[in-house]
């Protein structure tokens, strides 16, 4: 490992390429935290110099280049370690840098003076001119634009990649400005540095002719930041440096040093990149990808992008342990280097590929398969420490078609049937932590099921018929699942399609357009009696209360309370596609029934018809069809 510590000139002032591999982040950096701190040091320095101070070059940071990987007998090539975001970043200011003074002065002497750090001359036996002009060339995902960028004027560029935004949106000059830094990072950069530029020699407040401010700030910028450039030996590991540069991780994502790691490796193996990173890793950094990989997905109290949650489900799956969220890079590289499970870096792509594919199927299903049906019930009921044992039973050879289809069945079951049952699901980690064990053991899908019925805790017990029906009939789910509304719709809705089958019938209802209807209202003491009796709201109210000191179990306040936990079980629930009026919603059942059965579009509701009044008796009659329908839908395994 060789160090120096050039200025940005000698960086730049030579016939020279500077190549951003293809698996680096693309550029990222913002107004707030990098752009606009730098500004305010180049701007210090410039004024040192027109003040006549002593001046101290500025340390800008490292930039780790990798040994020639390509050479030319004019060109030399480089590899981009580290050190890529300020790298892009100086390149910005100076290609603003020489459009304001194009505009200012158009001093053609200036701008040729400026290109000589941005592009390479024309010399004898470069081939492939074009592509090889420019001495920094970003990442696949920033060239087009970044080249787009050095290539114009300000004027060119405006009309090639600013004028349609404000053509497609109609925005005001600062609006579709913005819109434009927004969509690009690059893009921002560069116009944030030319509109400060801008100001900065519109102002003037040096006291020097134009011409000579121009100089002083081309002199700032070349000859007073300094970089520490670390130029990497055969012998030297790019990782390892790039690790210990990076703070471990402090200012990189898990997944982007995880990705680094892997092509590093990749490298050093002799592959070649370009072609395995568009093959196995392309998506996942692509930002017009179909599956947003990058997208925020949330779980518990934790928000992160999708791809992160993917590698720490992966690296549960391969070590069937709890991994913490601020330590997948730091587990995944453990994990690799201690079991050496792959034989090429290729091959652990690829593997990557295999399971990011079943992921993405059970985070946003499309279909009606076992496992999509599974799957969008997880996504309801918001249960996701279950997906690293999908994984390995959707990505295990040795399970068949059919053995995972009933794994994928009785899943369902067993987690509808706890909802329902209110049981917890606090401990829902460790369940499926043992169940992946298990079936990583043995890949039997009777044998699974059998051992999933085996359990008897509170934490893990799969709910047999009775308790089912119990439930059914007499757990108020809508008060204790207050925030689980669509995880009910959803049950509903299946019960729904259930009698349609049942009767030869199939329509499509979306969930979105449902509401869950007490047929009983919440408030129904105005027009509901109670054995044939009214009752004040004061004792609706206060009926909790007044209930410990009723010593007599059917007293009122009793009765009261057994009407609210009634009208709460799923026997006095239902869908409608459109809400009631209040009014009719609260009023008596004589309204309420013709309203409810105009809905006819869901057959849950023909069965209103035949029932002229509408007490605590019908509702548990009705509870009890429905759990027939449930006990169908979500079986219970037979005993052997």
């Amino acid at each position: 490992m060789e160090t120096q510590k050039p200025l940005l000139e000698g960086l730049l002032n030579k016939q020279i390429r500077y190549v951003v591999p293809v698996f680096q982040r693309h550029y990222v950096w913002t107004e707030e935290y990098q752009w606009k701190p730098l500004w305010e040091d180049i701007q210090e320095k410039i004024n040192a110099r027109i003040n006549k101070n002593k001046i101290h070059t500025h340390y800008t940071g490292s930039i780790v280049l990798n040994q020639e990987i390509v050479t030319t007998d004019i060109l030399s090539t480089y590899c981009v370690i580290d050190g890529q975001q300020r790298f892009t970043t100086f390149q910005l200011f100076l290609i603003a840098f020489r459009e304001v003074c194009r505009k200012i002065d158009d001093d053609q002497v200036l701008i040729n003076n400026i290109n000589k750090y941005i592009f390479n001359e024309q010399s004898y036996g470069i081939d492939n001119f074009e592509d090889q002009k420019y001495k920094l060339v970003p990442t696949k995902f920033d060239v087009k634009i970044f080249n787009d960028i050095a290539d114009s004027t300000y004027d060119e560029l405006h009309k090639k990649r600013l004028k349609p935004i404000l053509n497609e949106y109609g925005f005001g000059p600062r609006t579709y400005i913005a819109e434009a830094k927004r969509r690009s990072a690059i893009m921002g950069a560069y116009l944030y540095f030319f509109d400060e530029i801008t100001e900065f020699l519109k102002n003037n407040e040096s006291g020097l002719k134009l011409q000579e401010l121009i100089k002083n700030i081309l002199i700032s910028i070349t000859r007073d930041f300094q970089f520490v450039e670390i130029g990497l030996s055969p012998n030297d590991d790019p990782q390892m440096i790039f690790e210990t540069l990076n703070g471990r991780g402090a200012s990189l994502t898990e997944t982007d040093l995880i990705r680094n790691y892997i092509f590093m490796r990749a490298d050093a193996q002799g592959k070649n990149m370009n072609t395995i990173y568009e093959k196995y890793w392309d998506e996942y950094d692509d930002p017009n990808s179909e599956y947003k990989w990058h997208g925020v997905m949330k779980r518990g109290r934790f928000n992160e992008s999708r791809l992160q949650f993917f590698l720490i489900d992966y690296l549960i799956l391969k070590t069937k342990e709890d991994i913490r969220y601020d330590q997948v890079f730091y587990r995944y590289k453990s994990y690799i280097v201690n079991n050496e499970p792959f034989q090429t870096s290729e091959d652990e792509l690829k593997e990557l590929y295999k399971y990011s594919k079943i992921f993405k199927l059970i985070t946003k299903p499309t279909g009606n398969t076992p496992l999509e049906n599974l799957a969008n019930r997880l996504l309801v009921m918001d249960i996701t420490t279950i997906f690293p044992l999908l994984l390995f039973i959707e990505g295990e050879d040795e399970i068949s078609t059919e053995g995972k289809e009933k794994i994928y069945t009785f899943l369902d079951s067993y987690l509808t049937r706890r909802f329902i049952c209110g049981s917890t699901t606090k401990n829902y980690n460790n369940v499926f932590l043992d169940l992946l064990k298990n079936i990583s053991k043995n890949k039997n899908s009777d044998d699974f099921v059998e051992y999933l019925k085996s359990k008897s805790a509170d934490s893990n017990i799969w709910p047999d018929d009775s308790t089912l029906k119990d439930k059914v009939l007499n757990r108020p789910i809508y008060k204790e699942e207050k925030g689980k509304a669509r995880v009910i719709i959803n049950i509903f809705l299946e019960v729904e399609s259930h009698i349609r089958t049942l009767k030869q019938e199939t329509i499509n209802i979306s969930p979105e357009n449902l509401t869950i209807e007490h047929v009983m209202p919440q408030n129904w003491f105005e027009h509901w009696p109670l054995n044939e009796k009214s009752v004040s709201q004061d004792d609706f109210e206060l009926s909790y209360q007044k209930s410990f000191a009723e010593e007599d179990e059917n007293g009122l306040y009793h009765q009261i309370e057994n009407r609210k936990n009634s009208l709460n079980t799923m026997g006095n629930l239902t869908l409608l596609t459109s809400s009631l009026n209040p009014s009719v919603s609260n009023g008596p059942y004589g309204e309420k029934q013709p309203e409810i059965i105009k809905q006819s579009s869901l057959k849950l509701n023909s069965y209103f018809q035949d029932c002229k009044i509408w007490d605590e008796k019908r509702i548990k009659t009705r509870g009890e069809k429905l759990f027939i329908h449930i006990k169908m839908l979500w079986v219970y395994p037979a005993s052997e």
